[in-house]
Formats: structure tokens, sequence, C-alpha cells
């Protein structure tokens, strides 16, 4: 049996929260079985936050995830959620049992190894201007070497934090300034990783 083709499509100038949806369900298709629940769904569910207006629509069908900003009148299950934690359900209005199981299945899915993590936000990001040639992960005594070269840039975390910050989970600048990650490169490279943990964030 072949694994079921489906596409997750954006509106054509999308809202953050529209770009952060969309992202975590291409992170969850690259999950077989995640992916066979979301092609056998053929519903309509609503996101919104539990803090401000922001809210999206997600319309599946048989081939295709279509994700648009906004509350429509059609649909099957409204959930309110946590943006600041992975989509975390405050609340659900409408909806049965299974539509919900299934739905948060797809706004939570598992998270990689903080090693695969790095790798693809690397791939992702590396010819990007002004990116550091290397870029040396560590996570406690392992280290991850990506890139070959000058200039370096070193981060550095626990795994789960490493893996959060990397998927475009958490946002890169916040965990620094927490004291979450430590880095360890110029003002600038700062600037410039910034710009690639968004962009992870917002189209990985």
């Amino acid at each position: 049996m072949t694994d079921p083709a489906v596409s997750v499509v954006l509106e054509d100038d999308p809202t953050p929260l529209v770009l952060s949806v969309g992202r975590t369900l291409r992170a969850a298709a690259r999950d077989p079985e995640s992916l066979s629940v979301m092609a056998s769904l053929r519903k309509t569910v609503v996101v919104k936050s539990k803090d401000d207006p922001q809210a999206v629509t997600i319309r599946f069908t048989e081939d295709r995830v279509r994700v648009d900003h906004g509350i429509p009148s059609d649909a099957h299950v409204a959930l309110t959620v946590d943006l600041a934690n992975r989509f975390a359900v405050q609340s659900v209005d409408g909806g049965d049992a299974p539509l919900v199981t299934a739905v948060l299945r797809l706004l939570e899915p598992d998270l990689p190894h903080w090693r695969d993590a790095a790798s693809r936000f690397w791939a992702m990001t590396s010819q990007d201007p002004g990116m550091p040639r290397e870029l040396v992960v560590v996570c406690e005594e392992e280290e991850l070497v990506l890139g070959a070269g000058r200039p370096r840039y070193v981060i550095s975390g626990e795994a789960e934090k490493l893996t959060r910050v990397l998927t475009g989970v958490d946002v890169f600048l916040d965990e620094v300034y927490t004291g979450s990650l430590a880095v360890r490169g110029t003002m600038t490279q700062l600037s410039v990783m910034a710009g690639a943990s968004l962009k992870v964030r917002f189209h990985g």
C-alpha cells in the first residue's frame, strides 16, 4: 500500500498563524500514521487563539489541506488553543471525540531528535545570505557539526529546547534572551540566526 498524497496549501497572503499552522501540518505529514489520519479527514476545523483574535480555518479534503485566516460559518469543530505552547487546547466547541483526537494529533506532532531537527534546520537555511559556514549544535556531552569552515556559530542547550527551537516551535531570540539556549558568535550572526529561525518557524 502506498502512502496517501496530501498537500498542505496556504492562502495567498498568509498571516503568521496560518504560516504556523501550515508548518505544523507539514511536520505531521512527515509521519506516515499522522499522514493517514490527515488523508482520512473530510472536515472543516477552526483553530483560534485564547489570548487574541487570531484564528484560522483548516479544510481537510481528499488530497489537500487548505489553511486560511478567519472563522467560517460551516466549521465542524472550533479549538481554542495556547499559541505559546504548541497549540495546547484550552477548550473545544462542537465536534465528536474521534474528530477532536485526530485534529489534536495533527496539531501536536511528535518532535524529532535534536540531531534530526538540527540537520533539517541546516538544510533549510545554510545557503541563506549571512549564514555561518559552520554550525555547531551542542547538547550536554554531544556535539553535531554542520557545514565546515569559518565563520562558525555555536548553539547549546538541552535536547528538548534545541529541538523546539530548531523546528520552529519556540522562538530563537526569546530562548537566547531567557537563557534557555547559549550561543557563541557575533551580534550580526545572532540577527542572521534569528531570521533563519523565523524562516523555519513559518515555512518549515
